[in-house]
């Protein structure tokens, strides 16, 4: 392959990439029905307004390694906000993988409420 194709093949792959990274993307790599803010340190606090949660989990940002989920999906009563590996009064740990984050590493939360809303944000430690 000449020079140029390669240069042109890799400058398209490289649009396409940041192109998907972005899909769906609100600020500060956030999305959904509401905003979620996140707190700072390896145990952040996560906060919304949009009423109580049936579960916040949260991944590592790859989508496929879960750190951290709580759930609570009789009462639907997960109040805002919760702190990251401290398992509110009325829901139960589904996942404990990282009850503390790993720094210099990227994550996203999810909050998910009763009525079928939900938010995420993206965040790094």
């Amino acid at each position: 392959m000449s020079k140029t194709r390669s240069l042109l093949f890799t400058a398209l792959a490289a649009g396409a990439v940041l192109a998907c990274e972005d899909a769906g993307l609100g600020p500060n790599g956030s999305g959904g029905d509401f905003t979620i803010s996140v707190g700072s340190g390896l145990n952040p606090t996560y906060s919304w307004s949009a009423g109580p949660a049936f579960e916040v989990s949260v991944f590592r940002a790859n989508g496929v390694t879960p750190a951290w989920v709580v759930a609570d999906p009789l009462n639907e009563a997960i109040q805002s906000p919760v702190t990251h590996g401290t398992v509110p009064g009325n829901a139960t740990e589904l996942v404990d993988n990282e009850t503390t984050l790993e720094s210099g590493v990227r994550y996203e939360v999810t909050v998910k409420l009763a009525n079928g809303d939900e938010a995420f944000r993206e965040f790094s430690r």
